[in-house]
């Protein structure tokens, strides 16, 4: 990508690889092995033979390496932001949906909130219940590797399958927590411990703009 200077939207419009799952190829922090069908369609897009990939090309490796530092240290680093995050039946956990804009953040930012940058998802508030904290179509930042809950903290969550929201949560005695809404025409829910099982944490809320 470097050698081409191909971004990863170009990427991942050229061969028809979904921009979340590119994430899960590449960055800093890989999670997810390139199997033959998506490395031909890698291969294919950079015009480079079959199986180029099963090997290592030092040079290139290494000059990599170092652009790409360069870039994570001076450049800007592009965010997509998805309309929306829901419940995957399939493998049982949360995906983003149809990005819509790209938000732009100096790499500075990541370093100084002591976060990643592969684990940082954007997308876009679709009600008022966090209102005036969180306004309708505010572009909001979620640390999705961060799912511990913490009293009074704000989460993107999805509960019983459908309901994909942002909510202050409380812990509550009894082992039970509270959704609580900023907006005072949203009641609170409260989530007992027979319903944890179907409220899934997708992140914690760090950064939003209007």
């Amino acid at each position: 990508m470097q050698q081409y200077k191909t971004k990863r939207m170009d990427l991942s419009q050229g061969t028809k690889i979904n921009y979340a799952l590119l994430g899960h190829y590449i960055g800093k922090n890989p999670i997810k092995a390139i199997g033959d069908e998506t490395a031909s369609k890698i291969e294919a897009f950079f015009n480079k033979p079959p199986n180029w990939l099963d090997h290592e090309h030092n040079s290139l490796v290494q000059e990599t390496v170092s652009n790409f530092s360069k870039e994570i240290v001076d450049g800007l680093i592009e965010i997509p932001v998805y309309k929306s995050f829901f419940f995957n039946e399939e493998n049982n956990s949360c995906d983003f949906e149809d990005i819509k804009d790209i938000h732009f953040f100096q790499a500075n930012y990541f370093k100084s909130k002591g976060i990643s940058v592969d684990c940082f998802r954007m997308t876009f508030a679709i009600d008022d219940s966090m209102q005036p904290y969180i306004n309708i179509k505010d572009r909001v930042g979620i640390a999705t590797d961060d799912t511990v809950i913490r009293d009074g903290d704000i989460y993107a969550v999805i509960l019983n399958g459908k309901y994909s929201m942002f909510k202050q949560i409380f812990i509550e005695t009894g082992n039970m927590l509270r959704l609580h809404s900023l907006n005072k025409d949203y009641p609170d829910k409260l989530v007992d411990s027979d319903e944890k099982v179907n409220l899934i944490i997708v992140g914690k809320q760090i950064y939003r703009a209007g």
